[in-house]
C-alpha cells in the first residue's frame, strides 16, 4: 500500500508554518522577560515614591503644634 505524497507547494507551507511557531514560541520568552524588567521597575519606582511620601507626611506632622 502506497501513503499519498504531499504536493512540494503544501510541504513548503506546512514548514514555513513550523518555523514561524518555533520563532513565535522564542520570542514568548523574550517578551516574558521585558515584562518581568517592566514591571520591577515601576514597582521599584513606587516603592521610592511611597517612601519619599512618607518622609514628606512625617516632616509636615512634627510641624503641627
Amino acid at each position: 500500500m502506497r501513503l499519498p505524497t504531499m504536493p512540494p507547494q503544501l510541504t513548503l507551507l506546512l514548514l514555513r508554518a513550523q518555523a514561524r511557531l518555533q520563532r513565535l514560541r522564542e520570542d514568548r520568552g523574550a517578551s516574558t522577560l521585558e515584562w518581568v524588567v517592566i514591571t520591577t521597575l515601576i514597582i521599584g519606582i513606587a516603592i521610592a515614591a511611597a517612601a519619599v511620601m512618607k518622609d514628606k507626611v512625617t516632616e509636615w506632622l512634627a510641624k503641627i503644634p
